[in-house]
């Protein structure tokens, strides 16, 4: 069952509430759910008695992640493909019957120097990061308006806010993505569909980006000589971490939380443009010391 608990917001001068989801037998579609983020997810999802639903182009590692679930439905679906992304969630109500909470994860990131990416590169990236998502939104609020109401789940990045370096087709279909989730937070507010957004800052996951610049492990922006103020900002979590606070927003639902206090510092920092620069700049110059400058000018 659902619960409501009132409280007192004294900046209000009224009775606010809280709302506070029981997640056992919810409905949760987690895309991206072959990454190791989205693997998480599943199975913490399933640890609280939902009903999960994995979607990911990588039917083979999901399934590996599938066999220790209780009895989720495993979905093969490329989110740049629009058609496959709303197909998803009918796929899902037909299944289920309903759908709950939709958590839009999967992304693609492309690495590469900026001048270097192509219109083909910004184009992929925004289908897979933006239009893809939107689709999929778009078809699962027609669903949840239905039954009366449900939860969107926006996983963005704080990145777009400081400008990560050879990651420009991520960043901007990022900044895009969130400036889609915060239209329909406005849009939707005072009814039944909640919209969140989760910023989880540098998460990691032992994956690869899908790099132009040849081989790079996922910390190549990082170094053991950068000053402190970076190392506390590229400070990683885990997926698990990431996975158990998305459960917590999903049973709590709020406008916007980040996987720690140095990622929401580092947020509100990047307003700074002094500061955004001498650690942006920073992670450029650590990555060209480890790749060929040719390929980093």
């Amino acid at each position: 069952m659902n619960e409501t608990f009132y409280f007192w917001a004294p900046f209000s001068g009224s009775l606010s509430c809280i709302f506070i989801m029981d997640l056992k037998g919810k409905v949760v579609v987690i895309t991206g759910a072959s990454g190791a983020i989205g693997a998480a997810a599943a199975r913490a999802f399933d640890r609280e008695g939902s009903r999960v639903v994995m979607a990911s182009r990588k039917t083979s590692a999901m399934e590996e992640t599938a066999r220790s679930l209780r009895d989720p439905l495993v979905l093969a679906v490329d989110l740049s493909d629009e058609d496959q992304a709303r197909n998803m969630i009918l796929q899902t109500v037909d299944h289920f019957g309903r759908l709950d909470i939709l958590v839009n994860n999967a992304a693609s990131i492309i690495v590469d120097h900026s001048g270097n990416v192509t219109l083909g590169d910004l184009l992929y990236a925004f289908r897979t990061n933006l239009t893809g998502p939107v689709a999929a939104t778009k078809e699962a609020i027609r669903h949840m308006r239905k039954q009366g109401g449900g939860h969107i789940i926006n996983v963005g990045s704080p990145g777009f806010l400081m400008g990560i370096p050879f990651y420009a087709p991520y960043v901007c279909s990022k900044a895009a993505f969130s400036a889609w989730t915060r239209t329909i937070q406005a849009e939707w507010a005072g009814t039944n569909i909640r919209v969140s957004e989760y910023f989880p800052g540098y998460i990691l996951t032992g994956s690869k980006p899908e790099s132009r610049l040849g081989p790079v492990s996922q910390d190549f922006l990082m170094a053991e000589e950068q000053n402190w103020i970076t190392r506390l900002f590229t400070r990683p979590r885990t997926p698990d971490h990431v996975a158990r606070q998305l459960v917590s927003l999903a049973r709590k639902p709020k406008i916007l939380i980040y996987s720690g206090f140095s990622t929401r510092l580092g947020a509100w920092l990047s307003n700074i443009p002094s500061f955004r620069l001498a650690i942006a700049g920073q992670m450029a110059e650590n990555a060209r010391k480890k790749l060929n400058p040719r390929d980093t000018q």
